[in-house]
């Protein structure tokens, strides 16, 4: 290509096609080939440009109640051309395979070795279905997609009676929503294309978590993205293959802080609507503080529900579970709603431990603390709450709770001491204070900071079982027994969970066993057994009233056993009598007193035992009730270890099932015997999967890790870590959740410690016949890369 002559002639824009192909190194090409890319170039920048329009036009209209479609004057904006070009890329372009797979699977090709050729005239080659020479690259690449392809097409569902019922109902409920509420939900009108009944369209929903709800756009694509998913090729729907179309998509996401639900509908091909509707189901006027509210809203509930106990029946199954924080954007975008939804806070509410909300104590809080410690942006929350604390003091609670998160004790301490000599009196920073002492063991220093913590917040449960767990480890055990007593507890609040808009039938539930990850001891878990288990096990052992305490009560058991753990049972009872009134003594003080006053000896023993009756305190009924629980847990455990020792004694093998393990590894647990807990949760994932022990040995084995300087012994817990994490991973992603912050960050702990590359090619070796393990656990690798959590060897 001759580009020496005439410059000033050549257009402008054919001079830079020029620049642009020297600059990927291309000098020879023929004339006409720039001419042809400046002409593609024109062609699809007006075909964006022309369905922006349509875009604008649609969204006007119904802005404007259709009154004027198709004569909207409004200027484009950039959500119209990225929704255009969003929509043109996903029917236009055809994803190449990556370079990574094609090499993957030629290296899987290449460990075949090929027969040997026999002797003949011509070319010598092996048999026509060991040659690549016709194969077609698009059909190996539907065999094998990856994590992702197989799991894209198998999405849960709930077959609704009515087509848009879930809707209504959903609307209904908006008034009565009194926490975050509900998850949010996608309404799919679907079309039966290879249907011949008079009834072809059909009704579904599922509900998301995690999901980017920043705008109206990114909506839209997700919605577009589904709708292709479904309609790109035939689904196994209960048990049959069928083709679907969506015609009509609607995505609703709940406004917390505003009260309103937000709604994106997609009509198939083309047309997109955005609106907010109250409680009452008016429609809301659309405002960017709103759509920051909505997106704060919805990862505020991903974070909160995530890692909730998979283990209740009561759960939510027909969810897909989205890590909200798979770009930096995202997370970022989080931080500064953050900063600038910190006052609304309370508006979101508050864990069940709490009374009520506070500005360092609520949901919005717990979220950002979380995702400060997801994406590791410990500095860029430090600066946030630097500048919140130029308008409120309060919040260098929260920065001393990051430095310490975070490792940073030097600082931490030093914003402790800043912020208690400016307002002696925070509660909520003495609290924090006392418990470090605590942590340290610095009781001469814990202790006054903690009564001064009660003092100051007298209304609040945490500041007294801190003053309950010093008093425990100075031995003092009757001002535990009395401060215990005297904790305010919360009865009205309960944790929050993710619920349903309404409670579908078991034959409406589509529930597809996702095929694109395989371990046999996790995805091949039969649900007869676990009920035939339940069915055998001992009612005793199963309807234990502590393994249901909720909220302050739960911690207040806790407290309770960590002083018969130092005490035993018989003490316990021995300090109870002595600082709490006892039903004999109560009744033996209100009957009458003799006549006879002839005896003064008698006289001064009965004002001596009047003096000793009066300085004891009547015992809470709540706390009267944990004693006869933890009776009951006593007396299990003590029924299980006499088993133990017997068997051992004759030198045979205890039996029970993974159930039975696992209840009675709760009781040890709970009267905290961990060692013989983790026992008993080892030997019933002996016999089979369970989703609750693993995660309590993953807790397990990060404690003891902190504990043991044995090389060998830290191997060996790091290799349990890896398969517990591998287990787990394995586990959600068969009900279709691919978020879990306990996975995460037992993950990165792990490569921190070990290695990245140690990691990968342990998991490669160990599950090397299990089809999708590792390119599962690598999903979480690549995000822990992403935000330079971990870093290659």
């Amino acid at each position: 290509m001759n580009t020496g002559a005439g410059n000033e002639e050549v257009p402008r824009d054919v001079r830079l096609l020029h620049l642009i192909l020297a600059t990927q190194g291309i000098q020879s090409y023929q004339d006409h080939v720039p001419l042809q890319l400046m002409d593609f170039a024109y062609r699809y920048t007006c075909g964006v440009l022309q369905d922006a329009v349509l875009y604008n036009d649609h969204a006007y209209a119904s802005a404007n109640g259709g009154a004027s479609a198709g004569m909207s004057n409004a200027p484009l904006s950039n959500e119209d051309i990225r929704l255009a070009i969003a929509a043109r890329t996903n029917y236009q372009f055809k994803p190449v395979p990556p370079k990574k797979l094609l090499l993957k699977l030629a290296a899987e090709r290449n460990e075949k070795p090929l027969p040997p050729v026999m002797p003949a005239w011509g070319v010598r080659l092996p048999p026509e279905k060991y040659c690549l020479t016709a194969k077609d690259w698009e059909l190996d690449e539907e065999e094998d997609e990856g994590p992702e392809g197989e799991a894209k097409r198998q999405r849960t569902q709930v077959v609704e009676k009515t087509i848009g019922e879930s809707l209504d109902e959903r609307t209904s409920i908006l008034e009565n929503i009194s926490d975050l509420g509900p998850p949010d939900m996608v309404h799919l009108k679907k079309h039966n294309t290879s249907s011949s009944s008079k009834h072809p369209y059909l009704g579904t929903f599922l509900y998301y978590t995690g999901a980017d709800v920043s705008n109206s756009a990114t909506i839209a694509a997700l919605l577009n993205s589904l709708s292709n998913i479904i309609g790109e090729e035939a689904q196994i729907w209960f048990g049959k293959e069928k083709h679907w179309k969506v015609t009509e998509a609607t995505y609703c996401t709940y406004n917390v802080f505003s009260k309103v639900d937000v709604r994106v509908t997609c009509k198939f091909p083309g047309q997109v609507e955005s609106y907010m509707i109250d409680g009452l189901g008016n429609k809301v006027s659309e405002t960017d503080r709103l759509w920051t509210e909505t997106f704060v809203s919805a990862v505020v509930r991903a974070l909160i529900s995530a890692d909730a106990d998979v283990d209740d029946f009561t759960s939510v199954v027909e969810i897909r579970k989205i890590n909200p924080f798979l770009t930096k954007e995202c997370a970022s975008l989080f931080l500064k709603g953050f900063e600038e939804l910190y006052n609304d806070g309370p508006k979101l509410g508050c864990s069940e431990d709490l009374q009520v909300p506070t500005r360092c104590n609520n949901y919005l809080v717990d979220a950002f603390v979380k995702c400060v410690q997801l994406t590791g942006m410990w500095e860029d929350g430090i600066a946030i709450l630097n500048r919140i604390t130029r308008e409120d003091h309060t919040a260098s609670y929260l920065i001393a709770k990051l430095h310490l998160l975070n490792n940073q004790e030097i600082k931490a301490v030093k914003v402790m001491y800043d912020t208690i000599k400016l307002n002696p009196l925070d509660g909520e920073m003495l609290t924090l204070q006392a418990q470090y002492c605590l942590n340290k063991k610095k009781l001469d220093l814990a202790l006054p900071i903690a009564v001064k913590a009660v003092n100051s917040t007298p209304s609040y449960f945490k500041p007294w079982s801190v003053l309950v767990e010093t008093y425990i480890q100075k031995g003092d055990y009757e001002k535990a027994l009395l401060t215990l007593n005297s904790c305010p507890m919360v009865t009205h609040k309960d944790k929050y969970v993710l619920k349903r808009v309404n409670n579908p039938q078991p034959e409406d539930l589509h529930l597809p066993l996702p095929m694109d990850v395989t371990l046999p001891n996790v995805t091949s878990l039969s649900s007869l057994e676990i009920a035939a288990e339940h069915e055998k096990v001992d009612h005793n052992l199963l309807n234990l009233a502590a393994a249901n305490l909720k909220s302050t009560f739960a911690k207040a058991y806790k407290l309770l056993t960590d002083i018969v753990l130092e005490t035993g049972w018989e003490s316990l009872l021995k300090y109870r009598t002595k600082v709490f009134v006892m039903e004999d003594e109560f009744k033996k003080e209100n009957a009458q007193p003799s006549l006879d006053s002839s005896s003064g000896s008698s006289e001064a023993a009965n004002g001596s035992a009047g003096s000793q009756f009066k300085k004891k305190r009547l015992c809470e009924r709540w706390l009267d009730n944990l004693f006869m629980l933890l009776y009951e847990d006593l007396r299990t455990y003590t029924m299980y270890r006499a088993q133990v020792m017997h068997f051992e004694a004759q030198q045979l093998d205890l039996e029970k099932t993974t159930l039975e393990w696992e209840l009675l590894g709760l009781v040890s647990e709970r009267l905290g015997h961990h060692r013989e807990a983790a026992q008993c949760y080892e030997r019933g994932l002996g016999l089979r999967f369970a989703v609750r022990s693993s995660r309590k040995l993953l807790d397990y084995y990060t404690e003891q890790k902190k504990k043991t300087a044995n090389v060998e012994a830290l191997n060996k817990l790091n290799d349990q870590i890896l398969d517990l994490v591998v287990n787990l991973t394995v586990w959600f992603h068969r009900w279709y959740c691919s978020f879990s912050p306990k996975i995460i960050l037992a993950l990165s702990a792990l490569i921190s410690e070990v290695g990245r590359t140690k990691v990968e090619n342990e998991i490669k070796v160990k599950y090397e016949n299990n089809r999708g393990v590792y390119d599962l656990v690598r999903d979480n690798i690549l995000y822990l890369e992403e935000y330079g959590l971990i870093e290659n060897d």
